[in-house]
């Protein structure tokens, strides 16, 4: 039986372990800043962020010569990325949790028209990343790169190794905690403001459908199917 043709993204990664300088760019072209993205996710800060997307091109490089053609290039990387990505969310989630959202990502929040609504937006933005750090890690891990990074239940479930079945139970379970969080905190927030006197045009944190797709599980008897707002998806994917 013939050998199947190499596939050119094999042939790209061949190029680049033999130190074709142009092929390499081209890979840093196509997967840097997807790259970035999910360690700016795991990392908190774009000056630690920019250090893991480092270490990751670091061990991407030395393992280019293993690459076999057997998947796509960028869910090969995305793969070869993960235990980068947990052991340094792991180390440095203890020391996350003593702060608030990082500066960097509200900085990188275009302003809304509406000076209320940025407020809002802003403020259930910390609540979010406040309940993500503190939710078991494998339900925060598939929220942020379900919701988060949008990636898809194939792409999740090749990266984290698990069946697509368990992407999307582990998601729902993940929605439902990080909704019940975020409500939490905001009605603490409101028995503050109430005992204190009421702040002009405070809201309320809403939940509701984060994404186009529906969940895919079926939901506890009785449980409601709890979603982040769109407007928590969009301030989070900016």
């Amino acid at each position: 039986m013939p050998l199947s043709p190499p596939t050119p993204d094999l042939l790209l990664a061949r190029r680049a372990a033999a130190g074709k300088v142009a092929a390499w760019d081209e890979i840093l072209d196509r997967y840097a800043q997807r790259l970035f993205n999910l360690a700016l996710q795991f990392a908190g800060s774009i000056e630690e962020a920019e250090d893991l997307t480092q270490e990751i091109f670091l061990r991407l490089f030395q393992n280019l010569g293993r690459y076999r053609g057997e998947a796509p290039l960028a869910g090969w990387a995305l793969r070869l990325s993960r235990n980068l990505c947990i052991d340094h969310y792991r180390r440095t989630r203890q020391e996350r949790r003593s702060t608030a959202v990082p500066e960097e990502v509200l900085q990188r929040l275009p302003a809304l028209d509406d000076p209320r609504a940025d407020a809002e937006r802003r403020q259930q933005l910390r609540a979010v990343y406040s309940a993500l750090e503190e939710m078991p890690e494998e339900l925060a891990e598939v929220a942020v790169l379900r919701d988060l990074q949008g990636w898809s239940e194939d792409e999740t479930a090749a990266y984290l190794e698990m069946p697509v079945g368990t992407v999307k139970s582990r998601l729902h379970r993940a929605r439902r905690d990080l909704a019940a969080r975020v409500a939490a905190r905001q009605a603490v927030q409101q028995g503050t403001r109430e005992r204190s006197g009421p702040a002009p045009g405070a809201a309320g944190v809403q939940t509701g459908p984060a994404r186009a797709t529906d969940v895919e599980t079926e939901p506890a008897p009785g449980a409601a199917d709890v979603r982040l707002s769109p407007l928590l998806a969009e301030a989070l994917q900016c």
